[in-house]
């Protein structure tokens, strides 16, 4: 016979995050200790009949300089050091190669410029730095594309901190970062990134910027290094390019477009330049001379780590909630992710999920959020279980949620048959559309009703929300289904509201949930599942006839054609003089057993009773007989005779 396995199948499938998260990461140091070198070179070269040089300078403006992150430790430099340069001279008189650069000794530390309360915008006073506010040669700011746009994300938005957040954002989730030959041999233009989505550190920064100029914020282009992890290069340190804005009464704040790092960039950021346009000269050469001309290099760069600090705290807790923890195969999923800033700046934070590749992750996985001080918010991801798994298993499958910092936290929800079956729309019905609405996380929605009931009953529903923030709340959409209330809800008051649902379809069902006005939006989804009575079909296959002195084969089927699962299955097989019975605890889905009677008195009618009988979850019985009869052929006069006497003696053994 062939029994039905019931088997927990865990998938580990995160274990490329988790070792990605485990290794060193030098983003998460507090502090790093770089040596830094630079080098250029150039070349005097002869280009007609007694050449003559009387001197050749290069004036190099990657330079180093200390600021509220950086600091100079050691400096080991052949030129003069300028405030934001420094100058080479070569007065030898002879051509050929002459080489020039510095070595530092450098301590980069997670320090971050900030922002405690909200700086109001439009800005009303940036004396002495206008300048900033201007059109460049890459930084178009003055195109009508990106004048448009950028007045188009700043619509009524008063607070420059979550202002500049927008911005970004909304550059890093629709520029795609592309090693083509137009943005890596040349920085195109802000409008030329604008329309064509796409472009490189530089380009980003420049759209950025150019963005916040139009907007009269003063806003600038960096250059330096930065570390990479990326298969996109050979190397690990190599140019990059971010950007600043400028905050009153805080100063010039870092926004990393490419790294998602928002008022803040991590230790392996070396600058060495802040200015107008990335197009602005990294050198300037000049000599005076007859018949030669001047050859220059690419720079080079080389970064070293002699000392690594201490492991920064994060100032960021994660928590993980999931709509269901229980789907069928082919169900949709709600996945929420809750974040809180525990500094008492604004911050922002990108948030991924990890699922098993069983899980798809609908939409845009990377999650970018600006929180103010002590805020906590929320987003979800919607993601979809794959339908072509085994239905003889059940599935457990981890989620975790993380940061660009590491910090992360994890559930895991299990998928087996049976269970219910969301789809995109009924998820999306329950996802929040305004996460900005933060007050949210200060009321809870609760509900009570049964999550089982049979067939006939009906279901009631009692929901109550409370408030437990401190702000009164007006005008509350209070929703249970299409039944709606407004109310009112004070400080640590609650208002409870129920539905009765007559009569719900056999299987699962669903209930929404929500409570909305213009500070909260809180939405939920309830299942239970109505049970009908269990039904067991039996198929009985069987040969023709017999053939006196052959075994008899029998094929019996049991097959659910209910919702609900029979259970404590028994099938007993009698005819006479022969007997066969045997059990399962459950029948979720259709089995085959193959009976073979063996050493059977084969008469000329041979007659079976297959009689099934299972439980319902109450133990109520219910049971099915059925009965065959096979006629029995025989060859020749004395097989008649045996069939004949077989039938006397099965008569006589009842």
């Amino acid at each position: 016979m062939k029994k039905g396995l019931g088997i927990m199948l865990v998938l580990l499938m995160l274990l490329p995050v988790v070792l990605a998260m485990s290794k060193e990461n030098l983003y998460l140091r507090d502090s790093l200790q770089l040596k830094v070198e630079v080098k250029g070179e150039l070349e005097l070269i002869a280009t007609g009949e007694d050449p003559k040089l009387k001197e050749a300078t290069a004036e190099l403006f990657l330079y180093p300089k200390e600021d509220f992150r950086q600091r100079i430790l050691q400096m080991n430099n052949k030129g003069e050091a300028r405030p934001a340069s420094s100058f080479y001279r070569w007065t030898d008189q002879t051509l050929g190669t002459k080489q020039f650069g510095y070595t530092a000794s450098l301590r980069t530390e997670n320090e971050k410029l900030r922002v405690k309360s909200k700086i109001p915008y439009p800005l009303t006073d940036i004396s002495g730095l206008q300048q900033y506010t201007l059109p460049s040669e890459t930084i178009d700011s003055n195109s009508p594309t990106v004048v448009s746009k950028a007045a188009e994300l700043a619509q009524g938005e008063d607070d420059l901190f979550i202002l500049s957040f927008k911005i970004a954002s909304w550059v890093e989730e629709n520029v795609d970062y592309d090693l083509n030959t137009l943005t890596s041999s040349a920085s195109q233009k802000a409008s030329w990134v604008l329309e064509h989505k796409q472009g490189v550190c530089d380009e980003m920064a420049s759209l950025f910027v150019a963005m916040m100029r139009s907007l009269g914020i003063p806003a600038r282009f960096v250059s330096g290094i930065s570390y990479t992890t990326s298969d996109l290069f050979t190397e690990n340190w190599q140019p990059h390019g971010w950007a600043e804005v400028y905050f009153p009464e805080v100063g010039w704040v870092p926004f990393d477009i490419a790294f998602g790092q928002y008022a803040y960039v991590d230790v392996t950021h070396i600058k060495l330049r802040d200015g107008f346009d990335p197009a602005e000269p990294a050198t300037k050469y000049e000599w005076l001379a007859q018949n030669v001309d001047l050859k220059a290099r690419t720079l080079d760069f080389g970064v070293e780590i002699e000392k690594k600090g201490p492991l920064e705290a994060e100032e960021l807790l994660l928590e993980e909630e999931l709509l269901n923890k229980e789907v069928g195969f082919g169900s949709y999923n709600l996945i929420k992710g809750i974040v809180k800033n525990t500094a008492d700046y604004y911050t922002a934070a990108a948030l991924e999920l990890a699922v098993p590749k069983e899980i798809m992750i609908i939409g845009r996985n990377r999650r970018n959020l600006v929180l103010e001080p002590k805020e906590v918010k929320e987003t979800f991801w919607v993601v979809k279980v794959n339908s072509d798994l085994d239905p003889h298993f059940i599935y457990t499958f981890p989620s975790m949620i993380y940061s660009e910092k590491n910090v992360s936290v994890s559930d895991s929800f299990s998928v087996q048959k049976n269970q219910p079956v969301y789809s995109e729309p009924e998820i999306r019905a329950v996802t929040v559309q305004d996460e900005e609405k933060s007050y949210s996380r200060k009321v809870s929605l609760e509900c009570e009703y049964p999550h089982e009931v049979s067939q006939g009953e009906e279901v009631r529903m009692a929901c109550t929300i409370q408030n437990n923030g401190d702000t009164d709340l007006k005008e509350i959409d209070f929703c249970l289904e299409q039944v709606c209330e407004k109310i009112n809800l004070g400080v640590r008051q609650e208002e409870s509201s129920s539905i009765t649902i007559d009569k719900p379809e056999v299987g699962w069902n669903k209930v929404m949930a929500s409570a909305e006005n213009e500070l909260i939006e809180k939405r939920n989804s309830f299942s239970y599942v109505v049970l009908d009575n269990p039904q067991v079909e039996v198929t009985v296959t069987h040969p023709p006839f017999v053939d006196h002195g052959q075994n008899i084969h029998l094929a019996i089927t049991l097959q659910k054609v209910s919702f609900t699962t029979p259970e404590k299955v028994q099938v007993l097989v009698e005819g006479a003089g022969f007997q066969n019975k045997w059990q399962v605890d459950a029948l979720p889905e259709k089995q085959q057993y193959d009976l073979n009677i063996e050493n059977v008195p084969v008469s000329s009618r041979n007659t079976f009773t297959i009689t099934t009988t299972w439980n319902d979850k109450q133990g109520k019985t219910f049971t099915d007989t059925k009965t065959i009869d096979i006629p029995g052929k025989a060859e020749g006069f004395m097989g008649t005779i045996t069939l004949w006497l077989n039938g006397i003696l099965k008569w006589f053994y009842g």
